[in-house]
């Protein structure tokens, strides 16, 4: 049985990180389509906003459902939990290519939300099982390489497909049936995953083991990924204006940020060797305030890119920095269900940023927005430095 799991160590290697190219920008596959959902669905009352809502209805359901993904993963194994998540994610994201009604759309958007959270969970959970030590570290790294990546491709072909017909990103879900069969294949249960029989974990005891620190990750994540998701809920709207850009530009133009993104997170194992989690974090949010300082001031298309370039400077690091922050904190017998709560406050924050952001734009507007936006992030910078200066965030690295 060991020698078969070697064996098999490269390809169930790919199979998580392949998987990984289907998460966190899953969502925003269809974003350069928005503009084009909204005008064929212009019959309906805010047909605009209900346009926005299919591309972030999957982040609030995956805010709400992640941690009950966790809680079973805990309870029943990772490996059941990956595999249904592969179908339901092939089912139901390619649902807007064939139904013609609005709201049927963003019902399949939320099964959709279901499933990447699931997803999510399963991939991060089953690295912090599998690896130790630097190599933790480093498939971290690779792992929000390779989510970068999805975006950058995904993206990408997305904005090509919206230009033939509105419903053609939609088929690219379905790629997720290939990595179906890759786990199959490759991805074992870890033995320690699985709960002694007969005992219960009540959610109170659960809740007592979870480091005070967590709750701070909790939070950093909520508030970097609300920002993080400006770019591909704001770009569309503010490229579109742009003559002669098209929605294959939009889709390069966000796609673009996964560029950046995929070099800074692969070498996010050797940035970790130097620096801190906190001061990590420090350095993301310098980094994307100068990208969104560049995108307030932008008054062309390829300028507004070189903005989103920076910004993947940090982004890239950001997914694998708050990832293993969790994975190093969570005590082994509940790491699913601590993750599971992650990907809650991730995809949260993406849900709402709209939503948080929207008077800001309103009063001033969106590319002021970024500006003030860009500022907070290099305060928020500054804090976190000196309290980890000040050793707030010292804490006992022992491997769980």
């Amino acid at each position: 049985m060991a020698e078969d799991i070697r064996s098999r160590e490269g390809l169930r290697r790919a199979t998580l990180l392949l998987g990984s190219t289907l998460t966190v920008m899953a969502g925003a596959i269809v974003a350069p389509a928005l503009p084009e959902i909204s005008r064929s669905f212009g019959h309906l009352e805010e047909a605009e906003l209900l346009s926005k809502l299919i591309l972030t209805l999957p982040a609030l359901v995956i805010a709400l459902m992640a941690p009950v993904a966790g809680f079973f993963m805990d309870k029943a194994g990772r490996k059941r939990i990956l595999l249904a998540s592969l179908l339901l994610y092939a089912i139901a994201g390619t649902s807007g290519a064939y139904l013609n009604d609005m709201y049927m759309i963003l019902a399949g958007r939320a099964f959709l939300g279901m499933a990447v959270g699931a997803l999510m969970t399963s991939i991060v959970t089953l690295i912090g099982d599998y690896y130790r030590g630097d190599k933790r570290s480093k498939i971290m790294g690779y792992q929000a390489a390779f989510a970068s990546t999805g975006g950058l491709v995904f993206i990408s072909a997305g904005g090509v497909l919206a230009d033939m017909h509105w419903r053609y990103p939609f088929f690219i879900y379905s790629v997720s049936l290939v990595l179906f069969f890759l786990a199959v294949a490759s991805v074992y249960e870890p033995e320690r995953a699985r709960p002694a029989p007969g005992v219960k974990l009540p959610a109170i005891s659960m809740f007592r083991l979870i480091p005070v620190k967590v709750l701070w990750v909790y939070l950093i994540a909520f508030f970097s990924f609300a920002v993080f998701y400006m770019i591909p809920v704001q770009m569309p709207f503010m490229l579109s204006a742009i003559e002669g850009v098209t929605n294959t530009g939009v889709g390069i133009a966000i796609a673009c940020m996964n560029i950046t993104a995929m070099i800074s997170a692969f070498n996010y194992s050797r940035v970790k060797s130097r620096m801190g989690f906190p001061y990590i974090m420090a350095l993301v949010y310098v980094l994307v305030g100068m990208g969104y300082s560049v995108i307030s001031f932008s008054d062309s298309y390829m300028m507004i890119v070189g903005g989103i370039l920076i910004c993947g400077l940090g982004f890239g690091l950001q997914m694998a920095n708050v990832n293993l922050w969790l994975v190093t904190l969570a005590p082994a017998n509940i790491r699913g269900s601590l993750v599971g709560y992650l990907n809650t406050f991730i995809f949260l924050g993406m849900f709402l940023s709209p939503l948080l952001l929207q008077p800001l734009a309103e009063i001033t507007s969106l590319y002021q927005s970024f500006f003030i936006v860009g500022i907070l992030l290099v305060i928020v910078a500054s804090i976190l430095a000196y309290s980890g200066l000040r050793g707030f965030w010292n804490i006992n690295l022992n491997e769980n």
